[in-house]
């Protein structure tokens, strides 16, 4: 067997600031040929097909952290090397299958459906016949053309704990359709709702452990997906769908996805954590009592998270925290290229006054000016996740003031784990209250350090209610804004 792998992936939040142009790809991660199979910084479903025994093709893999629409040029820049790539392989010699790793949540200036743009047009390279396999983070939106032309499977956590497993299982489904073991045919439900599915808390938990025995209790029930969707996308294609792929059993996954669908909807607005308002989480913080075997309480900042398309330099809870008088804190991470540059050109041990964040739009609030120590510096700092999942950061810095730590980084990213504080010497388990720039991703890693933390609201680019967005372009009827979408059925 010949496969072809490559992908293009970032998550579009249409109402950021963040320009994501092809500077965004190249300082994020591009990967091209046999870059693909780094054991370190490569694509672990390409990897897992090349120990198979697979002949696989590296063609280009590119992402970017989440921001506004990609421009034209970016996009189709780089699909177009993705799709050159595939044709040069396939005319050479013919492949039997294309894997692709992509978000399933991009959007381009033109392009709303970009993951259905890049299918269709390797459908067109290689026929009707190749075997074609998208693995999707579930924040993805979905086409027709997504479904009919490729078979999809999205990570069945959030947060994304499982994207080698969901990647070795589309590759071994893949395999056996190549080879004429099933014949695979894919349902969907439109759940007509945009909610937030969060899969380590109950009952979203539980709904997909149900999904896994659905899938173990039958051989003709192949794969099961939820598409979350992604709320800040103002497209057409927005909103929550279930993907069930069966071995030629279309009726029985259309009953499957809308019963499935079905109760998504009945238990909307019930999936997520609660969210926290901010002079209720400051309230919190300031009665959290440190000396308690608790641990330190998280304040996770999600209108700020750039993980959700968010500068990262937002200070609304830092300075809620501050003007609170609440002691022993640790602040990350903070993407501040220029305090960044002033505190190296400093010097670590130097002492002065700082402004810190606020820089990036109107919602980045105004900057801070602290006095400050440079307490530590790394010139290629990282989030380490894993033995093979590394997060560059670019350089970063410790600042030491009178109520605790800030780290700041060069680098867009949410702040995923709590590696990058011990690097920079701030032992984390010793402080009162950590504040994260990330809305739920960082739990899986901190979790050691403390089972506490509070999701909450302020104003920023990810406002935890989407009904404050300025909607345009949105499907109806859609729940939340309608509240019956079912009504018209």
């Amino acid at each position: 067997m010949r496969v072809y792998f490559g992908g293009i992936e970032t998550e579009t939040n249409t109402f950021s600031p963040i320009p994501i142009g092809l500077a965004e790809f190249e300082g994020s991660e591009v990967l091209r040929g046999e870059q693909i199979f780094d054991p370190q910084y490569g694509q672990k479903m390409a990897r897992y097909a090349r120990s198979l025994g697979l002949d696989v093709v590296g063609g280009i893999y590119a992402a970017a952290h989440p921001g506004a629409a990609v421009s034209r040029e970016a996009y189709e820049t780089l699909r177009d090397e993705l799709l050159d790539r595939l044709a040069r392989a396939h005319n050479e010699n013919p492949v039997d299958i294309v894997a692709l790793s992509m978000h399933g949540g991009m959007v381009a200036q033109g392009y709303d459906d970009c993951e259905g743009d890049i299918i269709a047009r390797i459908r067109s390279i290689v026929g009707p016949r190749v075997v074609i396999g998208c693995v999707l983070d579930p924040h993805s939106h979905l086409s027709d053309v997504m479904w009919r032309e490729a078979l999809l499977m999205c990570y069945r956590e959030n947060p994304h704990i499982d994207i080698a497993e969901r990647s070795r299982e589309l590759m071994d489904l893949l395999l056996r359709v190549a080879r004429g073991e099933v014949k695979p045919v894919t349902s969907v439900f439109n759940c007509r709702m945009a909610d937030v599915y969060q899969t380590l808390r109950e009952p979203m938990k539980g709904f997909v452990q149900r999904m896994r025995a659905i899938e173990d209790s039958s051989e003709d029930v192949l794969s099961i997906s939820v598409v979350h969707g992604f709320r800040r996308a103002d497209i057409p294609l927005l909103g929550t769908h279930v993907l069930v792929i069966t071995n030629d059993k279309a009726d029985l996954g259309a009953d499957i996805a809308e019963r499935l669908g079905r109760e998504l909807f009945d238990g909307r607005g019930g999936w997520a954590d609660p969210v926290t308002p901010l002079d209720e989480a400051i309230r919190q913080a300031k009665a959290w009592d440190r000396d308690s075997e608790d641990g330190p309480l998280i304040l996770a900042d999600l209108p700020d998270n750039p993980g959700g398309g968010s500068p990262g330099d937002a200070t609304y809870v830092l300075e809620a925290v501050l003007d609170a008088g609440i002691e022993n804190i640790a602040a990350g991470v903070y993407i501040d290229p220029l305090a960044v540059q002033t505190a190296i050109a400093a010097g670590l041990g130097a002492k002065l006054r700082m402004r810190i964040g606020g820089k990036a739009c109107p919602l980045s609030g105004r900057p801070l000016d602290l006095d400050v120590e440079v307490a530590a510096i790394d010139l290629n700092a990282k989030i380490t996740l894993g033995p093979d999942t590394l997060v560059p950061m670019g350089r970063a810095v410790a600042l030491r003031f009178a109520q605790g730590e800030l780290v700041l980084a060069e680098q867009r990213y949410q702040t995923y784990g709590p590696s990058l504080f011990a690097d920079l010497g701030i032992d984390l388990k010793r402080k009162r209250v950590i504040l994260v720039k990330s809305a739920q991703h960082y739990k899986p890693h901190f979790m050691p350090i403390s089972e506490h933390s509070v999701v909450l609201d302020a104003p920023g680019v990810c406002v935890a209610d989407v009904l404050e967005l300025p909607f345009r372009r949105r499907p109806k009827p859609i729940w939340p804004w309608e509240e019956d979408p079912w009504a018209d059925a």
